[in-house]
Parts: structure tokens; C-alpha cells; sequence
């Protein structure tokens, strides 16, 4: 799901072409930082991975975000182990704060932003197939979400939760000025250079410049991999598809017959899970 959509027990990324990834944290200067440059949820940073390394830090955090955003769920879980937290907490929004991921700037007692930087708010996604009373409990679970979402942001900002609803509405973007001037963030900060870089194109009104980066055509092997292992396939031949690389058709003519069956096993196994997994939107 993005910010939101209920799903089940399988779970799919919508951020497959995102590059430079990672989550990772090192003390600096009395303080924990902790770089959370990755999409929320199974196929990036979970609520668990997170609890994991906030379980050993006492004292002061800076969180440092540059995320897509991805599953609700986690993205309010981690926001809570933060307001939670015994420290000052202190975030950075270094790329962009996208869906799941505002919600977890949202728990700063200090929220900065970079001032080449994005945050974004959107309603709850999610599909649903079955019968009226099947999209009617996930139209009602789509709304209770974006009530407890519309809810923080109103809370964290100081505006109205009408106003809050309305640009949830719209898919509202915003730069580093407008995050400041409508209270979701306390501070800007110099540019940064990109840490990580995300396919945005599943959003509507991504900006231009995050939209559009050719350069995220190419899926990378760690994706591969996990495409592969969705399918099926062991992982350790998956690692092995994955080192060979995406191939031309006629590349995989020329290949020998072991990987040539195997590609072929998981395009259709993939096919087949598209079809009868149409819950699983991240």
C-alpha cells in the first residue's frame, strides 16, 4: 500500500527502481544518527528493522529521511517507537518525505528540511476484489487511516484537520518553503546532494524533477534478486539470476538451458501472482 491501503500477507514494492538505498545509523557528536534513506515497510525499512536499532540508543537522535514512503502501518508504528523514544529527537528531511515517511517526520521534536527538499501527503490506496461488503470494509478501513493521518499532520502543524483532509485530497507536494509556512516543518537547512534517488512516477503530481529520472529505468540486482525470489525461485539461484543480469531476447536464446527455464518459470509464476494477488498493493 502507499500511506495507507490494506493488504495481504504478501506484500509488493512500488519503488523496485529505487538506487543508493540504505538504513543505517552511527553515533556523531553526542547524538545517534540514523539514515533511514529507503521505502517504508517488508521490502525496505520495517517497523521491526527500526525497533531493532532504536532499542540500544539512549540520548539524543537525528533521523535523516530521504524515502518514497511505502506501508502505513509501519510508517505509524515507527512514527510512535519515536514520540516514544526517552531522547530528543530531531529529523532531516534530506531528499523527500513522501507518504508513510511524512507521517514519521511528523514525530520530530525538531523537523528541518533541506531546501531542495519535498514533503508529501496523500489519502490511503488500496484495491480490493470481492463482493460490496469486501470494498465496503476496506473503504471503511481506507477511511479511519486517513482520519488518524489528517489527524497527525493537523496535530504536528497547528492547522485546521478540514485543511489537512483538503490536501491529502490533492496529493499535495511541497517544497521547503511551503513545508515551513504551513508548519510541517521548524526549519531549513542548506541543499543536499542525493543519497538515494526513486522511481515516483506511481504518484500523480510528483515534481518534474522527481519524476522523471531516466537513469531509474535500469533495475538494479538487488531488484532483480527480489523479483526472482517472489517467484519462487531458491535463493540461491536467485542470486545467481541476478548476477547474470537482464538480458536481451536474444541474450536468453544464447544463454544455456538451465537459465533459459528458469527466466521463463519466473515470468510466468510472477504473471500468475499479479493476477491472484490483486490485495497487495504497497
Amino acid at each position: 500500500m502507499l500511506c495507507g491501503a490494506p493488504q495481504s500477507n504478501r506484500k509488493q514494492s512500488y519503488f523496485a527502481k529505487a538506487q543508493g538505498r540504505s538504513f543505517a545509523k552511527k553515533a556523531e557528536s553526542g547524538a545517534t544518527i540514523i539514515d533511514l534513506f529507503d521505502e517504508i515497510g517488508a521490502y525496505g525499512v520495517s517497523a521491526k528493522d527500526f525497533r531493532a536499532q532504536l532499542n540500544d540508543i539512549t540520548g539524543s537522535i537525528v533521523l535523516r529521511i530521504n524515502s518514497p514512503g511505502g506501508d502505513v502501518f509501519d510508517g505509524l508504528a515507527i512514527f510512535n517507537s519515536l514520540v516514544a523514544h526517552d531522547g530528543h529527537v530531531r529529523v532531516e528531511i534530506t531528499g523527500v518525505a513522501a507518504s508513510a515517511a511524512s507521517i514519521i517526520a511528523m514525530a520530530g521534536d525538531e523537523i528541518a528540511i533541506a531546501e531542495n527538499a519535498f514533503v508529501m501527503i496523500h489519502n490511503s490506496w488500496g484495491v480490493t476484489i470481492g463482493n460490496a461488503e469486501d470494498h465496503d470494509e476496506t473503504s471503511d478501513l481506507l477511511g479511519q487511516i486517513d482520519n488518524s493521518l489528517a489527524s497527525t499532520y493537523a496535530k504536528r502543524t497547528g492547522q485546521d484537520i478540514r485543511v489537512m483532509k483538503t490536501m491529502m485530497d490533492e496529493e499535495t507536494w511541497l517544497g521547503s518553503a511551503d513545508a515551513k509556512a504551513n508548519g510541517f516543518v521548524t526549519e531549513i537547512i542548506g541543499s543536499r546532494s542525493a543519497n538515494a534517488r526513486f522511481d515516483m512516477s506511481v504518484y500523480a503530481n510528483a515534481p518534474k524533477q522527481l519524476a522523471s529520472d531516466e537513469s531509474l529505468n535500469d533495475v538494479n540486482i538487488r531488484d532483480l534478486e527480489r523479483i526472482l525470489r517472489e517467484a519462487g525461485i531458491p535463493r540461491r539461484k536467485a542470486k545467481a539470476l541476478a548476477s547474470y543480469g537482464i538480458k536481451t531476447p536474444a541474450d536468453l536464446r544464447d544463454a544455456d538451458d538451465e537459465v533459459s527455464d528458469d527466466l521463463a518459470a519466473m515470468f510466468a509464476a510472477k504473471a500468475n501472482s499479479i493476477s491472484n494477488n490483486m490485495r497487495d498493493l504497497h
